[in-house]
């Protein structure tokens, strides 16, 4: 287990965020970055359009490019709502394709059993001449499909990745229709979620919340039994929450571990410097993520 990380950013520097200008109308009519003390104006793309939403407190800038579009959602924080932060961006193609003009083949492939995806390969080469490669999935990765369309969802960070494939007609590949990254804030939490889905465990827990056994967890899903130095301990914060904590002289960092379903595996779901972790912080990003997707909160 890896307790020596650095801290999240968004901790070093307050305040840091978007503030936007608006007209009589309510329209965007300036942009600017706040980073500590310093502000800095942004150019209005020539092809952005801006919405506004007061009552969900939000702006959102669409992008259109030539051959897709984007999407980026700005929302105002709770404590200060003249400051926004990205909390979406996402962009849709057009006309999604499995080969180019030149005959060029470049898709994706899925071996789906009882509505289940079970498998996805990446297709490319030339017509008649194609090279299929099975992609690894990471731990804490979902798919879903319905009809012709297959999602897949994951979490990496703070950050929950969407990607939409569509089976082109006359196509048996499929391409990439579109891609949602959804940021969940930390808001006054003063522990930031930061998943890492290889950073995985297994704990056998005592009377008293003591861990007795720690079992690293590999991509695989295979075990190894992890013997703590004298520098590190494990403890049960809550059910379902583990922390590891490493001591080194007057040093300390931590490491957070979360079981969100039943099959008994552990996640690293946050980091930071000292021992102490805000346990309702961490909840209250956790039930952004179940609000985002539940299928991927129970996998966490």
């Amino acid at each position: 287990m890896d307790s020596e990380k650095d801290l999240s950013w968004g901790a070093s520097v307050s305040p840091q965020g978007y503030e936007f200008t608006f007209n009589s109308s309510g329209q965007v009519s300036a942009m600017a970055y706040l980073f500590g003390t310093r502000t800095f104006n942004l150019d209005l793309p020539a092809n952005a359009t801006f919405t506004t939403d007061s009552n969900a407190g939000t702006v959102t800038e669409t992008l259109t490019g030539k051959y897709a579009n984007e999407s980026i959602v700005y929302t105002a924080e709770t404590p200060n709502a003249s400051l926004y932060q990205v909390t979406q961006e996402t962009l849709t193609v057009d006309t999604p394709s499995t080969t180019t003009s030149g005959g060029y083949v470049n898709g994706y492939s899925f071996t789906i059993a009882s509505g289940q995806v079970t498998a996805m390969q990446a297709v490319f080469g030339s017509t008649g001449s194609t090279h299929t490669f099975t992609l690894n999935s990471s731990p804490d990765t979902v798919f879903s499909v319905s009809g012709t369309t297959v999602t897949e969802t994951s979490i990496h960070g703070n950050a929950v990745e969407t990607i939409q494939f569509v089976q082109p007609a006359n196509s048996t590949l499929y391409a990439v229709s579109s891609e949602t990254v959804s940021f969940i804030t930390e808001g006054s939490a003063t522990t930031a979620l930061s998943v890492e889905p290889y950073e995985r465990a297994e704990f056998t827990i005592g009377s008293g919340g003591a861990v007795t056994q720690v079992q690293a967890v590999s991509p695989s899903g295979t075990l190894k039994t992890v013997t703590p130095d004298s520098h590190t301990t494990f403890v049960q914060l809550a059910a379902g929450f583990v922390e590891e904590t490493y001591t080194n002289g007057t040093h300390s960092s931590f490491a957070l571990f979360y079981e969100g379903g039943s099959n008994g595996i552990y996640t690293e779901i946050a980091h930071g410097s000292g021992t102490t972790v805000d346990l309702v912080g961490i909840q209250a990003q956790l039930a952004q993520l179940s609000h985002l997707s539940p299928a991927l909160a129970a996998l966490v």
